[in-house]
């Protein structure tokens, strides 16, 4: 593809409209085609840099963050891809904190399109991988923190050798493409794990952990397991909290603030630090806790109102509507807690609403956009199946018309929170936006010229 603006458009522009073009939601698992245009690329470095791999059902974003947060802190210069982004492109690829240019990021694609020559055609996420390894190459990063996009053993990022591996969870999601078993998607998952590297396991049930142990052994790896080998406990509460971190193997103990991201997620990250600082890397608890305080993802809790408050999170299958659940039991409101939900066909909607809704006074179920959207219809039907009460469902063709529809109905001690996908949470961020609403330092790293046309790519 060439990179002329004889149409008008930037460089980075005609990319987005040619990624869209192959479908974002479109899954072609394997590493075949990785592996070829990565090879053509012929990309050398100076010095290898270290290669985390993060994978798991959930937590495995704010896992990534938090690794690399630590890293920048130290000033090590440390790349950081995930996926998908919230509302623009360019949140997958960042460098010591900085999202990658336009320029740089249409340049690596025009690599990995010419590498791709006439015989490779490629995945929106394969794509997206390849851009990224070459803009980090091109940056000379230290140390890659690499998000698994699905599943493990064929994603395209397992195509890159990890010398850390990271599984935070294991649950059931994306069967149809995974096995509809843990020991399945455990087995997936565990593709991750490379010869002779540390691997950190989250806790999980001993059905998947015990497919991860026997992959472990057979690759010569060493696996670091919570509750066996490390632990954490949190010690207070609110600012005065502080979480305790426990290497189980020397016995040493730590203790940090509270992080703003999932407290399961901060003790596998610390994990994967203190391994780090055995290496030689200067992570000191001061750099530690300064990431810890500081690290914040889009759309996890993510507080854009007071007075009513309103929350959003990216909550889109069981594992996670239970942890939302936990987290909003442990917080009591004065008033009454609502809801704004819209989900996408493939997730397990009714696991989902089974899991939290009677958390909430009122549901407000909005449809989604696209071919993955869901109906609100199918939310409400969902809902009075498991006996909500029909007076406290309202149901909207967007999540924009079920926000004007709930907002003025709220006390100003009343809550709101929306969930159910990073559909969800993009709608409702461009809502707040629209509004005039400063979305804080998260909303303002997610703000560009180009942030609509590439906000329905969601390849998760």
């Amino acid at each position: 593809m060439s990179s002329n603006t004889s149409t008008g458009h930037t460089p980075f522009e005609n990319w987005l409209r040619r990624l869209e073009s192959i479908n974002p939601a479109h899954i072609a698992l394997g590493l075949e085609r990785v592996k070829v245009v990565l090879n053509r690329l012929a990309l050398k470095w100076p010095v290898k840099p270290l290669i985390i791999e993060v994978a798991g059902t959930n937590g495995k974003g704010s896992t990534a963050a938090l690794i690399a947060a630590a890293l920048g802190e130290a000033g090590i210069k440390t790349a950081l891809y995930t996926s998908p982004h919230v509302r623009e492109f360019t949140e997958r690829f960042v460098i010591d904190g900085q999202q990658v240019s336009h320029e740089d990021l249409a340049a690596g694609l025009d690599a990995v399109q010419a590498a791709c020559q006439t015989d490779i055609q490629l995945t929106y996420f394969e794509y997206a991988t390849l851009a990224a390894y070459w803009c980090f190459h091109q940056a000379n990063v230290k140390v890659m923190v690499l998000e698994i996009g699905l599943g493990g053993r064929f994603d395209a990022v397992n195509a890159f050798d990890a010398d850390i591996g990271v599984i935070c969870s294991i649950g059931l999601e994306h069967t149809q493409l995974l096995g509809d078993s843990l020991r399945q998607i455990a087995f997936e998952k565990a593709g991750i794990i490379k010869q002779g590297a540390q691997v950190v396991a989250g806790v999980m049930a001993e059905e998947a952990l015990a497919v991860i142990r026997a992959r472990a052994a057979e690759l010569n790896a060493t696996l670091l397991c919570q509750s066996e080998d490390f632990d954490g406990s949190v010690l207070g509460d609110g600012d005065e909290g502080e979480l305790e971190f426990e290497d189980l193997g020397d016995g040493t103990l730590s203790r940090y603030p509270l992080p703003q991201l999932p407290v399961e997620c901060a003790k596998l990250a610390l994990e994967v630090l203190h391994l780090l600082r055995k290496r030689g890397y200067d992570l000191s608890d001061e750099i530690i806790s300064a990431a810890l305080k500081k690290t914040t993802l889009p759309g996890r809790m993510q507080k854009v109102q007071s007075e009513p408050s309103v929350f959003l999170d990216v909550a889109h299958n069981p594992p996670a509507a239970l942890y939302l659940r936990t987290r909003l039991e442990q917080r009591p409101v004065r008033g009454r807690r609502c809801a704004v939900i819209g989900m996408l066909k493939d997730k397990d909607i009714e696991g989902v609403l089974r899991i939290c809704a009677r958390c909430f006074a009122r549901i407000y179920t909005c449809s989604l956009p696209g071919v993955r959207g869901e109906s609100s219809l199918r939310l409400t039907k969902a809902l009075r199946e498991q006996g909500y009460p029909k007076e406290a469902i309202f149901a909207y063709g967007s999540a924009r018309e079920a926000l004007e529809a709930a907002l003025p109905s709220l006390e100003s001690q009343d809550e709101l929170i929306v969930f159910g996908s990073f559909v969800t949470v993009t709608a409702a961020l461009d809502y707040f936006e629209s509004k005039g609403v400063d979305l804080g330092e998260k909303g303002r790293n997610l703000r560009s010229e180009s942030a609509k046309k590439s906000r329905k790519n969601k390849d998760k």
